[in-house]
Formats: structure tokens, sequence, C-alpha cells
């Protein structure tokens, strides 16, 4: 079920001496709440839409992924689609979620083209690498935050014991940019090996690609 709502900003002028505010029923502001007990990771939502298994959507990201807001479009990405809240106020540009990761667990190297992708670590520490091999890295202790620009090859996995190791991520940017997510090519070969030849396309036909870092 995803929630919808519309944008409530009161009109403000830089000659108004006062704030003009709004006020929202209580049935209006549940519109805005998402209950976490009421989520489904994406990767079971992304099963019942595109008949991907979720093993095959664990090997390619978090073990468990939660998007709470993200923009509303046309033509959803994987992350809006999945959304239990799409929509916003302050121009209806960003995606709000939740990334679950057991030991050793993470996505798979890829890049943004042109959203800005942020990490915050909740709990449990998290190794973030970039770079086209994944040959930088730095680490987020609970509490720290780190921002991925455009076009960087990025990834994250969870170096603690914490078996639900948790980290928040936020990517912002133009609400037509979002769906930009490219995997490097390995992860396709990785994929194939797993999961059989023919998963690559089963991918592509849902949107994802597997040409971050080639030139075209």
């Amino acid at each position: 079920m995803h929630k919808k709502f519309s944008a409530r900003c009161p009109d403000q002028t830089q000659e108004n001496t006062q704030m003009k505010t709004i006020d929202l029923t209580p049935e209006e502001m549940e519109a805005r709440t998402v209950r976490f007990k009421k989520l489904r990771p994406r990767s079971a939502m992304a099963q019942d839409k595109t008949g991907i298994p979720p093993e095959v959507s664990r090997a390619l990201a978090a073990d468990k992924n939660y998007t709470y807001m993200a923009p509303l479009l046309p033509n959803n990405s994987v992350i809006t689609e999945n959304a239990a809240m799409r929509g916003g106020d302050a121009g209806n540009a960003i995606s709000l979620s939740m990334a679950i990761c057991g030991p050793g667990k993470g996505p798979q190297l890829h890049a943004h083209a042109k959203t800005c992708e942020s990490f915050f670590c909740l709990n449990g520490r998290f190794s973030i690498t970039w770079g086209d091999k994944g040959q930088h890295e730095t680490v987020l202790e609970p509490l720290d935050f780190i921002a991925i620009p455009p076009g960087v090859v990025r990834t994250f996995m969870n170096i603690s014991d914490d078996p639900e190791a948790r980290l928040l991520v936020i990517i912002q940017g133009d609400r037509n940019d979002f769906g930009d997510v490219y995997f490097v090519p390995e992860v396709a070969e990785m994929l194939m090996a797993q999961f059989g030849n023919d998963i690559k396309a089963k991918l592509e036909a849902t949107g994802r690609r597997f040409t971050a870092g080639v030139a075209e």
C-alpha cells in the first residue's frame, strides 16, 4: 500500500511580518506517517511484481532494504516503485531508505549517474568503498555520515558483528533523474555464474544496468 499526499506549503513572502501556518488533522498526519511494522523489504515486493527471486535481489543489494519515501514518478525505478510513501513538499526530489545488513554483507559496486547518495550509520560499523574497483575505503561508526557525489562507483558493507547493522540511505537530485543506478560489469558476470546466463536480461528488463565505468 503506497501512501500519496499533496504538498502543503503555506504561501510566504518576504514582506510578511508573521509566518502563516497550516493545520493538519490527525488523519492527514497519519497519511504522512510510515510504520516500520507494516513495511516489506524491497526484494519481496520486487518478486511480486517482476518475478525476480529475492536471493537475486539480495545478491545485488543489502540483505533488507526498506524505502520509506521516494518521489512520485510516472516511470518508477526499483526504489520509487516500492516506496511506502511517494510524493513530497520540498520539490518531490528525495528518497529515504534503510538498509539492514548482516556481517560481511552489502550491495554490489554501483554508481549513480546524476543523483547524490548519502549514508548515515545508525548502528554497527560500515566500510564505505569507492572507485571502479572499490580501491578506496573509509569506515562509518555509529552516527557518522558521508555524501557520495554523482558518477562515483561506491558500495557499503557491514564490518561489525551486529547481525542487523542499519544504514540510512538518502538520495537527492532532480526528480526525473531517479533510477540512474549503474552496476559495474563484473556484477553481471557474478550473477550469471550464480543464477544462470538469462538473469542479466531479466534484470535489465526491470531497469538494472551493468555498464558503470564503461565508455559508450
